[in-house]
């Protein structure tokens, strides 16, 4: 009986432990393309507290969101800046930015560069990079120098990212060369609920097994 009890145990956790445990966000620094890396384009001239640009292969809309005024200078490849004014600013330091599909869609990879050139943006600090995914926040510390600072964020095991956010108090020259793959529409069902459910029912699988053979 003992044997059995055990090789249910077993089979219930080589079933749910690869959902449970191994999805994960990971951060690599530097520019790291991953399958299907996409780019994300905007258009000149856009501007506000929201901009949207597209993904250039499958044509995914993409959110960018600060508390400041932010504005594409320049049609093509996303780069992100901050105005001092809704129109018509002067260019200020970046100091939070937001990305995310549009409508609630996930992807599994992003890489963009926060770099420090010209005469606006401070090197120096850390910059925050927070991420929302489907099975949680993940956050990471960056060191921010002068010149480029990429970084690549990456969803495995059934993870998907919904947002990823940038925060620098003293801000960035820009946000720039923002790319992402693995995009896809917002999933039906959850996967953290059907792992869940799955893991009840295994546990109520169990509990049965167990009443069985100490009643017998």
């Amino acid at each position: 009986m003992m044997k059995t009890k055990k090789f249910l145990l077993l089979v219930a956790l080589t079933i749910l432990l690869p959902s449970l445990s191994w999805a994960n966000i990971s951060f690599t620094l530097g520019n790291n393309p991953q399958p299907g890396e996409e780019n994300v384009l905007l258009n000149n001239g856009t501007t506000g507290h929201t901009i949207q640009g597209t993904t250039n292969q499958t044509g995914f809309g993409v959110n960018f969101v600060s508390t400041q005024f932010i504005t594409a200078p320049a049609s093509g490849q996303a780069r992100v800046e901050a105005t001092t004014a809704a129109s018509n600013g002067s260019p200020t330091a970046l100091t939070n930015v937001i990305f995310s599909l549009a409508n609630g869609g996930t992807f599994t990879d992003a890489i963009f560069n926060m770099p420090i050139q010209g005469t606006i943006g401070t090197g120096g600090g850390n910059a925050t990079i927070t991420v929302n995914g489907s099975m949680g926040t993940s956050m990471f510390t960056q060191a921010i120098g002068n010149g480029q600072n990429f970084l690549t964020v990456l969803a495995t095991g059934g993870e998907k990212i919904n947002s990823v956010a940038i925060s620098y108090a003293t801000g960035l020259s820009d946000l720039e060369q923002v790319r992402i793959s693995g995009a896809a529409g917002p999933a039906t069902v959850p996967e953290t609920g059907a792992t869940m459910s799955l893991l009840g029912l295994a546990l109520v699988g169990l509990g049965t097994f167990r009443r069985k053979f100490v009643g017998a």
